[in-house]
């Protein structure tokens, strides 16, 4: 049976509405703001306990900065379902940022800055005191569960991980 014009002229309306909606929240600056300050065996979003979930809504635009404050570089992966090669934690099977555009910009600890556009990410290398900053919006499609990972070798299995959850 045929989908009638009336609804599908009123579904192409509202999903264009939406967009622009969308769109004219990020340019004028109305992301949620988030930072994950990630150190040696933890992930904290300020005002929450160290490793306590940390909850995104979907289809919400948000600019989430991410600071190194510990000693040591942090490889950072967002995702589910943890790959495991030769006994040790490498990867998640499924990635969160996979097709979701993306604007990230950051500040390398020597303090070079940078502006990527993309639409993957698997994996952040963020060396002692340098930060980086991803502008983004979640599709309905990613709500669940998911995880945030240090991937250093002994790091993930030290418990460097919190859930993340996404609404």
């Amino acid at each position: 049976m045929p989908i009638p014009t009336t609804l599908l002229r009123t579904v192409t309306a509202v999903a264009t509405i939406l967009a622009l909606l969308i769109g004219t929240a990020v340019a004028q600056g109305l992301e949620r703001e988030v930072t994950i300050r990630v150190g040696e065996f933890y992930f904290q979003v300020d005002g929450q306990e160290a490793n306590a979930p940390i909850e995104l809504d979907a289809v919400m635009p948000y600019r989430v900065t991410i600071v190194n404050e510990g000693s040591m570089l942090h490889r950072v992966k967002l995702g589910r379902g943890v790959v495991v090669e030769e006994g040790v934690p490498f990867a998640y099977h499924e990635i969160l940022f996979d097709a979701v555009p993306l604007r990230i910009t950051g500040t390398t600890a020597e303090g070079a800055t940078f502006r990527i556009d993309t639409t993957y990410l698997t994996q952040l290398d963020l060396a002692p005191g340098a930060s980086i900053e991803i502008a983004f919006t979640l599709p309905s499609t990613t709500r669940g569960d998911w995880e945030i990972g240090c991937f250093i070798p002994g790091h993930y299995e030290a418990g460097h991980h919190a859930a993340l959850v996404v609404h």
